[in-house]
């Protein structure tokens, strides 16, 4: 017995070791491995990570002068970081992309800060207007690309295809809201347009590359800011304290910046 369950053993393990060889092998020879440097079995155990590598083989095959960032820590100015999942350079424009790999339902509209993502148990889950997110996104990485017209850059939030988009209300043309397995059809009207020349995607690229080539200090910073801001301790706005408010009306206590009403962001808990 221990003898065949020693072969089943080394039989799995050998099929295990050629199914990743032949994952990891083209994905070693492709653009996001070259770009990113994040090798295949970390790719494949984090959900965000490959949702943003679907993202990359979904835009690789679009026609066309391209060149990919992924993970770019466009500057704030103000010593801060705002990281951009994906950003494709391609002479219709430059598309900045927000990547949510979820599953289950989701809601929301463009107004609202805080959208729902719903699963089947019941439980709900609140996370930040991805919309806003990547608004954010495009506006720093506007003022960190001076000299180029607003209509060079587009606003892409791609939902990965294990999720249900429910009752999304866009009020503006700003962005594009699609599913994975739409977003190729939502780009090529685009792509007629010619508002970069080749040797301009590549020294935008280089512009932008170091960027996605910060030291781990400094990423880990940004990690802690991020974290600063998910706990209501800082503003993301403009990056001062956030303090517990109560609401004359109802009582109900929500977090607001401490520099109201210069600046009047708030936040429930």
């Amino acid at each position: 017995m221990p003898q065949i369950l020693l072969l089943i053993f080394l039989s799995a393990a050998l099929i295990s070791g050629v199914i990743y060889y032949f994952q990891n092998r083209p994905y070693k020879r492709g653009g996001h491995f070259n770009a990113a440097h994040t090798p295949h079995r970390t790719v494949n155990r984090d959900l965000g990570d490959w949702g943003e590598y679907l993202t990359y083989r979904t835009l690789s095959e679009l026609p066309g002068d391209k060149k990919f960032l992924f993970n770019c820590y466009v500057p704030k100015g103000n010593g801060t970081f705002t990281e951009v999942d994906l950003i494709m350079l391609h002479t219709s424009g430059i598309y900045v992309f927000e990547s949510k790999n979820y599953s289950g339902w989701i809601f929301g509209s463009e107004p609202e800060r805080q959208w729902t993502q719903s699963f089947r148990s019941g439980r709900n889950v609140r996370f930040y207007n991805p919309l806003m997110q990547n608004a954010n996104h495009v506006k720093h990485l506007r003022r960190f690309l001076p000299g180029l017209v607003p209509e060079t850059f587009y606003s892409v939030v791609v939902f990965g295809d294990r999720c249900e988009l429910r009752k999304i209300t866009q009020t503006s043309s700003r962005h594009l809201l699609v599913k994975r397995d739409r977003l190729l059809q939502a780009i090529e009207p685009y792509l007629q347009w010619q508002l970069l020349y080749p040797a301009s995607v590549e020294a935008l690229y280089q512009h932008l590359l170091p960027q996605t080539q910060l030291t781990e200090a400094q990423k880990q910073a940004h990690i802690r800011r991020v974290s600063d801001i998910a706990e209501h301790r800082v503003c993301p706005y403009c990056g001062s304290a956030m303090v517990v408010r109560t609401a004359r009306k109802t009582g109900q206590q929500f977090y607001g910046c401490s520099k109201y009403p210069a600046c009047s962001y708030t936040a429930n808990d």
